[in-house]
């Protein structure tokens, strides 16, 4: 695209884009800045003093970095999140050769539609927000990671949350299933299936914390799993998260036979994949009646959470088993899409007899008196 200068120096557009350019030293850098011309008269401001006050060597690494880089330098030296790393290949595609100094918040919005629109690998439905809301917070830790590791002064991403950047979260609409439902897809599956769709529904264990479940974190005789590593909360003893079992989780794996590391494993003593267990459990929903296109494996997890809750279990016990790190995600998540136990307690409402302070009220009583 064509470069449009304006009546300020050092400062041009491209399309949309207004430019810096600027002086570290005896040397040129230019940066995109954004969409409004006085981001820039102050983006070129900064920059000059910066320079000026000799804080060359954070400028130059994100000139001269790519971001392709930095997912090196995150590998080698960072936490090695999870849900970082598997937006890895999508970050890369978008951003890969691109420096840190050219990426602006009109490319995270970019990106973050782009990344909305991909269809999914395994159907033709577009991605959830949750996963693009996830993808979006990857790349604002990676981001951070680099200003903590001086090759960003600053990240492109707004520090306010009502930027419009983030998906809102949509409370209260996870499905999950019915007790009935359960003991049928328990029922239906293949017997090296069941085990796990046990386990996930007796725990409220994540699918991969369950496939990667190890014997060594499984104490039966406390009746704890205890997981060294967990999406959400931080475990400061060292020891693992704890997970509580059941009595008949106990005694399922205690039927268990134990010839590998792993739990749940194939007859080479490998771990069983998502890939392995994807299809099985859609073919079971499937045989069931149950739509495969809104139910999936995750909803076992969900559905730990609304049966605990229909059964009178208190939301903290049940934000504990789950090891939310806040408990509005328990409630707003997990236990809040479940209207038929609303149903049921606003049914609790209704007046014996239809008597009202002693007095009965027929329905033609009613209808003569509003006539």
């Amino acid at each position: 695209m064509k470069r449009e200068k304006t009546k300020h120096k050092g400062i041009y557009k491209v399309g949309d884009t207004y430019y810096i350019t600027y002086y570290v030293g005896s040397k040129k850098y230019e940066k995109a800045v954004g969409q409004r011309l006085s981001m820039a008269l102050k983006e070129k401001m900064e920059r000059e003093s910066k320079g000026r006050r000799g804080n060359y060597e954070v400028i130059e690494r994100q000139e001269k970095t790519t971001f392709k880089e930095l997912v090196k330098l995150y590998k080698k030296e960072g936490d090695g999140k999870k849900f970082i790393l598997q937006f890895v290949p999508t970050y890369l595609k978008h951003f890969g050769d691109w420096r840190l100094s050219q990426i602006t918040r009109k490319d995270l919005f970019k990106f973050r539609d782009e990344l909305k629109g991909t269809p999914k690998q395994r159907g033709g439905d577009e991605v959830t927000d949750s996963t693009v809301n996830r993808a979006m917070a990857g790349l604002r830790r990676l981001f951070n990671f680099a200003i903590s590791r001086e090759y960003m002064e600053d990240s492109p991403f707004p520090k306010t949350p009502k930027s419009g950047l983030f998906y809102s979260d949509q409370k209260g609409l996870r499905n999950f299933f019915t007790e009935e439902q359960m003991e049928k897809i328990i029922e239906a599956s293949p017997e090296w299936l069941k085990p796990m769709i046990l386990t996930a529904y007796y725990t409220g264990l994540r699918q991969g914390e369950l496939l990667g479940l190890r014997w060594e974190w499984i104490d039966l005789k406390e009746g704890i799993i205890y997981l060294p590593s967990t999406k959400t909360m931080k475990d400061l003893t060292g020891k693992g998260q704890k997970v509580v079992m059941q009595r008949e989780l106990i005694e399922l794996f205690e039927s268990l036979i134990k010839r590998s590391e792993w739990v749940f494993y194939r007859t080479d003593g490998n771990p069983y994949t998502r890939d392995h267990v994807y299809g099985p459990f859609k073919k079971v929903l499937k045989s069931l009646g149950i739509d495969p296109g809104k139910y999936a494996w995750k909803e076992i997890r969900h559905t730990t959470a609304s049966l605990m809750h229909r059964k009178g279990v208190p939301t903290l016990a049940i934000k504990d088993q789950l090891r939310h790190s806040n408990i509005s995600t328990t409630v707003d998540f997990y236990i809040g899409s479940d209207i038929s136990y609303q149903r049921e307690q606003i049914e609790k409402l209704a007046l014996n007899s239809g008597k009202i302070v002693g007095k009965e009220v027929s329905s033609k009583n009613a209808q003569e008196a509003y006539a």
